[in-house]
């Protein structure tokens, strides 16, 4: 899984077709029972397919303010750069639909 800021997710999101961002902050609980679930859905080889990248909203400030995400943690999917949807809160089966909506729209 990749971290990124505001200055590098740009170029990530424009480097790869399918991308999962999960949005979180290093003083938010959730955020932190999240993360590591987050990291081994990413490892799963089942997901090779799709990018993974942590942004800290400290840290990617613009960028969260661009998606919408209001609260912590937030998973965001996107598709060739664009939003597809997104699941607030700490919710791995979230996640996983997510994921699995995001290989089945976009094929």
């Amino acid at each position: 899984m990749n971290t990124h800021n505001d200055s590098t997710v740009e170029a990530f999101l424009d480097s790869h077709e399918r991308v999962m961002i999960l949005f979180g902050a290093s003083w938010c609980g959730p955020c932190k029972v999240l993360k590591p679930k987050f990291q081994a859905i990413a490892d799963s080889a089942d997901n090779a397919d799709v990018q993974f990248s942590y942004c800290d909203v400290e840290e990617t400030m613009t960028l969260a303010r661009d998606m919408g995400v209001q609260s912590v943690p937030t998973v965001v999917a996107f598709y060739g750069g664009e939003e597809i949807d997104s699941v607030v809160g700490n919710n791995e089966q979230g996640v996983k639909d997510l994921i699995t909506k995001l290989k089945s729209s976009c094929k």
